[in-house]
């Protein structure tokens, strides 16, 4: 029997967390699961993520259902969660050991290593490290025993720079009034994702802005473009809809939290001026965020929380807003948005990576009142909101169907597998 093992440190243990990371991640294990017989994936989690074994069973069977049913799950209570207790363990470290920092700090552990360790021991066919977080134990056990980690192709999903992200959230956004001195960090960040890429087989990024970016800083690297994708609905045609402009995002994620609020407090007001029946829904888990705003908000702004479905709220909208100042990777939500015939107005850093044309399937621009402006115009102008949003749907099904993205992968994989068998056959020979 043939195996891929999956390592990740994001264990989808609520049904509510259905955001762009984990959906990234199914695709990849139904492109495994095309490869090979059977999908082990470990997720290294945190004490108060272990289940007991029979409801771990009923998630298994959950996830069986959603990615593929060749998959099987295990979990390792590895990850320290414990808090820095000091400037010196939350700044000072990280300067100079990437193991130190935030990314990677709390995986660092003797117990990641060995769960690790032990499931390549198992010699699956293939491996895949989730982002950067996992891959860090990866490199740990790379340098401690290499034998294990030669003994199978080793793909590597980056999908954010982690670098970048830091460093824009750092400039844009700190979360507290110090964090700043965390861009010291960004040397030894660099450093370690550039070691990772060489450690890997191919390394999977979302865009060719990306691609060509990695290719400058760490030359001579197999850096493969796999887009994040979506499936896509059936659409009616000649839907009607409404006024109606929409934000889709967990809140907890703080680009989408800031979005939120600059939606809400600079963007719509300058809408409603113009549009007086206009309504905005904010969609996404996050309930305190809604009660923050109940308050101030007049009743045109609906905090809806995490919904089930989103086809209701997307074929009444007219708009897809997406005021995304920081964060890296590609923004699933626009995909979304395109595959559901939406016009979208979003900023540059938002649409960044995709593949939208700028005045032809998506708008784009910065300011807070650009926005509101390209907002108010298609509010107002149905037919124009309708046009965008096809030719944002005939370029995404082009680009990002999830079928197309899932074939894609399972050729890279295949061939990977290929290259290693023929390498061993001359090795025995």
């Amino acid at each position: 029997m043939t195996t891929a093992l999956v390592v990740s440190r994001f264990f989808p243990f609520d049904p509510q967390r259905v955001h762009g990371l984990y959906q990234r991640l199914g695709t990849q294990v139904q492109a495994l699961a095309t490869v090979v017989d059977r999908v082990q994936c470990l997720f290294l989690v945190p004490a108060d993520q272990e289940r007991p074994p029979e409801v771990l069973r009923e998630h298994e069977e959950w996830l069986r259902r959603l990615w593929s049913p060749a998959l099987s799950i295990r979990l390792a209570a590895v990850v320290d969660e414990a808090a820095p207790r000091s400037l010196w363990q939350r700044v000072g470290q990280g300067v100079f050991d990437f193991h130190k920092q935030a990314v990677a700090r709390s995986i660092s552990t003797t117990a990641a290593v060995r769960a690790v360790g032990a499931a390549l021991d198992t010699r699956p066919d293939i491996v895949l490290a989730h982002r950067l977080v996992s891959m860090s134990v990866l490199m740990r056990v790379a340098r401690e025993t290499p034998a294990r980690i030669r003994a199978a192709p080793l793909f590597f999903d980056m999908d954010d720079i982690e670098h970048v992200t830091l460093l824009r959230r750092l400039l844009r956004d700190p979360s507290w009034p110090a964090e700043r001195l965390l861009l010291s960090h960004v040397p030894a960040l660099l450093l370690a994702e550039v070691r990772a890429l060489r450690l890997a087989t191919a390394t999977f990024v979302c865009s060719e802005r990306d691609r060509r970016y990695l290719a400058r800083i760490a030359p001579g690297g197999r850096v493969c473009i796999v887009p994040n994708s979506v499936a896509f609905p059936a659409l009616a045609n000649g839907e009607a809809t409404e006024p109606l402009v929409v934000f889709v995002g967990a809140m907890g994620y703080r680009p989408n939290a800031q979005a939120a609020d600059v939606l809400v407090q600079q963007i719509w007001p300058a809408v409603r001026a113009q549009i007086p029946d206009a309504r905005l829904a904010i969609i996404g888990a996050g309930p305190e965020y809604a009660a923050s705003y109940r308050s101030s908000a007049d009743g045109s702004v609906m905090f809806t929380g995490f919904v089930d479905d989103l086809q209701p709220w997307y074929r009444r909208a007219r708009v897809v807003c997406c005021p995304i100042y920081h964060g890296g990777g590609t923004r699933v939500k626009i995909i979304e948005a395109a595959a559901h015939a939406k016009a979208v107005v979003s900023t540059r850093l938002g649409a960044e990576g995709l593949s939208f044309e700028d005045g032809r399937e998506i708008i784009v621009c910065d300011r807070a009142a650009e926005l509101a402006q390209a907002v108010v115009r298609l509010l107002a102008d149905p037919a124009a909101a309708a046009r965008l949003g096809e030719a944002a749907l005939r370029k995404a099904r082009a680009t990002y169907e999830r079928g197309a993205v899932v074939t894609q992968l399972a050729h890279i994989f295949r061939s990977a597998c290929a290259d290693s068998n023929a390498q061993r056959e001359r090795g025995i020979a």
